[in-house]
């Protein structure tokens, strides 16, 4: 047993040197390994692994694809967590990289259902407490690189940090997240400290060097060292002082135009503003267009959702003129459970706002009492295949260079399908809406008496699922207000003569209340 297993381990070793020299041959040579052995099992992810890997750097798709089929028999007989991740990374490989425009939408499409079994795939292995660091921490970054490819900035920098906790040495994560930010800033709109985010990620990724080989390779690692280089030092900043903005900061629950630090010298936590509109409608009298009254809103509520989450931590908040009968089964009862509740409830309801909000402003013409979030950006299935092809206008408006409108169909996809990487949130939500959520401190609420009408959870893990579903939300409405931007420029490069605009004031000045700066 030992010599089959120092032979398993150096025809490995063998192979991943062949990988950084020869590719081509490595998928020759991986063809070559028979199965018929006692060491199946392995042999045939050695043999997948190489095909995958080795058909990526060679450009031979059906290399890539041969390691697929076997991934996918090998998950069949063995879900474990390192294969799943394989499994996704497979499915990766066959997808590519997206092309640019004016392919990149239909490229997205034709993968999609693809792409969303590798989300689901990296999804598992991120959640799975059992599984290795090294495995978990890779599976966050690897999705970060699947969110960001559709636009999912908000959710790919959150996704980046995740894989920075599992692993606070994995420079590829804060290599990638590094140049996101940068990419952003450069746009404008952004504030300083998304810069200075920025310097500070990149600079993990250039002290961890050795981490970024083991994760992506040397090619990958001198990239990340000449782009921290060029950044320069981080100025200095000072610790928070408020625990509120501490804690708005570290769960990334500000809604700023990007997820970055906060700068509390701003005034505001919540200054992602929607940007000039090109007036549509004749003799509307210098009123701002109704978008800026819904987006007001879309921010009030997310801001009123993420108060309620941060009051409920403390109990003592709360006034205790409720009298509650014990169930005997240390449930929490209080309006600081319910605040909790309704938090996770209301951040979730910001989503179908999100979709009338882009239903009015890009006139994709639905009734406003019809449209819901998981249903508005796709049509019928199709009767013979039952896929929904985008909607005609929904399609049509993301070709004129929306490209961040596509961010929001991807994610009502992950939200509203039946096995999207979301959907226990809608039924999370759900169950919050029309029955009864009970949450437990102490013990396992699957020792209490059960009804139908009630769904238990630990209130420790049911508080990480608001704080996920606020994230979900927040990065909805920067994904609205990236799209908002990007169809006014186009709107602006397409339209002849003057443009007039319209100077929309800050509320507070307007009420008398002064404006911090």
């Amino acid at each position: 047993m030992s010599s089959t297993l120092d032979a398993f381990y150096e025809r490995s070793a063998h192979l991943k040197t062949l990988l950084n020299t020869n590719p081509a041959e490595a998928v020759v040579q991986a063809r070559n390994i028979s199965l018929d052995t006692p060491d199946r099992y392995n042999m045939m992810v050695l043999r997948a692994a190489t095909l995958v890997d080795g058909g990526a750097l060679a450009q031979q798709q059906d290399a890539i694809e041969e390691g697929l089929t076997l991934f996918r028999e090998l998950h069949g007989l063995f879900p474990t967590a390192d294969i799943t991740y394989n499994l996704a990374n497979g499915l990766v490989a066959v997808v590519g990289t997206p092309p640019r425009d004016p392919s990149w939408l239909d490229h997205q499409e034709r993968t999609r259902e693809l792409r969303a079994e590798a989300r689901r795939c990296f999804w598992k292995v991120a959640q799975d407490p059992d599984a290795d660091l090294p495995l978990r921490t890779q599976a966050w970054t690897n999705l970060a690189n699947q969110f960001n490819s559709s636009y999912r900035l908000g959710e790919a920098h959150d996704a980046w940090l995740a894989a920075l906790e599992v692993d606070p040495e994995n420079g590829v994560a804060a290599g990638s997240a590094a140049r996101n930010l940068l990419w952003l800033y450069e746009r404008g709109g952004c504030s300083d400290l998304t810069r200075v985010e920025a310097i500070l990620l990149a600079k993990i990724a250039h002290r961890h060097r050795d981490r970024v080989i083991q994760y992506a390779g040397t090619q990958a690692a001198e990239q990340i060292a000449a782009f921290a280089s060029a950044l320069g030092d981080v100025p200095p900043r000072s610790p928070h002082t408020d625990p509120f903005i501490e804690w708005a900061e570290h769960e990334r629950l500000t809604l700023a135009p990007v997820v970055e630090l906060v700068d509390p010298s701003l005034g505001k936590l919540d200054w992602l503003m929607l940007p000039g509109i090109l007036e549509r409608e004749s003799g509307a009298s210098g009123m701002p267009p109704p978008v800026f009254a819904m987006f007001n809103v879309l921010k009030s509520d997310f801001i009123l959702a993420r108060d309620l989450a941060w009051r409920a931590l403390d109990e003592s908040k709360w006034p205790a003129t409720g009298r509650f009968g014990d169930t005997l089964d240390y449930a929490t009862y209080g309006p600081d459970t319910s605040a909790l509740v309704l938090a996770h409830r209301t951040a979730l309801d910001l989503l179908d706002k999100v979709a009338v909000t882009a239903n009015h402003y890009f006139e994709f013409g639905q009734p406003p009492d019809r449209v819901y979030f998981g249903k508005l950006w796709r049509g019928s299935p199709d009767k013979v295949t039952g896929v929904r092809p985008l909607a005609e206008k929904i399609e049509k408006t993301i070709r004129l260079h929306v490209s961040a409108l596509y961010g929001l169909v991807e994610l009502a996809d992950d939200y509203d399908g039946s096995a999207g990487i979301l959907r226990s949130q809608k039924d999370l939500r759900n169950a919050g809406t029309h029955r009864f959520v009970v949450l437990h401190d102490i013990g396992d609420p699957a020792n209490s008496r059960q009804a139908p009408e009630i769904e238990r959870h630990r209130r420790e893990q049911f508080t990480q699922e608001v704080l996920r579903a606020l994230r979900v939300a927040r990065s909805a409405i920067q994904m609205l207000a990236l799209s908002i931007s990007q169809h006014e420029r186009g709107l602006a490069q397409r339209t002849d003569g003057l443009v007039g605009s319209l100077i929309v004031p800050d509320h507070d000045w307007i009420r008398g209340r002064g404006h911090e700066s």
